[in-house]
């Protein structure tokens, strides 16, 4: 009896064994694996430095060259110096503004299609030469010895530019610049309409604004362009405080050039907007 309870226990007794597991990493070396992302960088920024950038910094100056070609500004250097072009011209200085908008609306081929070129610029004036020099004042040698300078018999100055003259003045030094073959004013001319505005509220009479193009391209559609120019300067006008009763437009085309057509400094010469005020209303 004692026998078989004894091997009872036995057969109900269990072991219950516990397995614990630690988790070692082995030992990587850094070198020279860890030296790929920098040297992926490294890459990227020689490409960029060596390739990229000289070919962008060329594309953004020959657009700029060529957008200042069509235009009427005359001996206009263009140079790059990092993200930032450099323009040298000869201009007057009140053109300042209407170059540095012109530059920078330059547009530039991207992989997003034509976008504004990324760039600073910086605009050096020159003030243009005068080609004709003053005459200078003759004076007269009487028989009895006596200098007479001619200016004596010079009659009274007058009272002072008359309204005609002052829109000359205005538009022989700087001119209304217009997108090449379109209507449309260029960037930059806000500060010459502002003058022209403000020139035409201190005169009294009716503004007559006439549009004149160069002699490239058919007759009637340079007559047409001529007066879709005229009417923008006038529209532009009206925009700024000018009665609208008060301004004309017309446009003549190619028929009155005041210098020759056969250089490129005489059609950018013709191509101009011209602005009388009829007081005899």
């Amino acid at each position: 009896m004692s026998n078989i309870s004894q091997t009872s226990s036995a057969t109900t007794r269990s072991t219950t064994s516990l397995r614990y597991w630690q988790r070692t990493a082995s030992p990587r070396p850094w070198w020279p694996w860890g030296l790929l992302p920098l040297l992926g960088l490294a890459a990227l920024f020689l490409i960029g430095a060596l390739i990229m950038a000289p070919n962008i910094q060329a594309e953004v100056r020959t657009e700029v060259a060529n957008r200042f070609s069509s235009s009427d500004v005359a001996a206009t250097v263009v140079r790059g110096d990092g993200q930032g072009i450099n323009i040298r011209a000869v201009a007057p200085i009140e053109e300042r503004t209407y170059l540095h908008a012109l530059a920078k609306s330059t547009q530039c081929d991207t992989w997003a299609g034509q976008l504004t070129c990324p760039t600073t610029v910086s605009v050096l004036l020159s003030e243009p030469q005068s080609i004709a020099a003053a005459p200078a004042t003759s004076s007269v040698v009487e028989p009895t010895g006596t200098v007479t300078p001619a200016a004596a018999e010079r009659p009274a100055p007058d009272q002072g530019p008359s309204c005609n003259d002052q829109f000359n003045e205005i538009l022989s030094n700087t001119k209304v610049r217009f997108a090449t073959g379109s209507a449309t004013i260029d960037r930059g001319n806000e500060d010459l309409l502002q003058r022209l505005a403000e020139t035409a509220r201190s005169c009294s009479g009716d503004l007559n604004v006439v549009g004149h193009t160069d002699s490239r391209g058919a007759a009637d559609a340079n007559q047409a362009l001529s007066l879709a120019r005229a009417q923008a300067v006038g529209d532009a006008l009206v925009q700024l405080g000018i009665e609208s009763d008060r301004v004309s437009a017309k446009g003549v085309g190619e028929s009155n050039p005041i210098a020759e057509n056969e250089t490129p400094e005489g059609r950018a010469t013709n191509r101009r907007i011209a602005i009388t005020v009829d007081q005899s209303n």
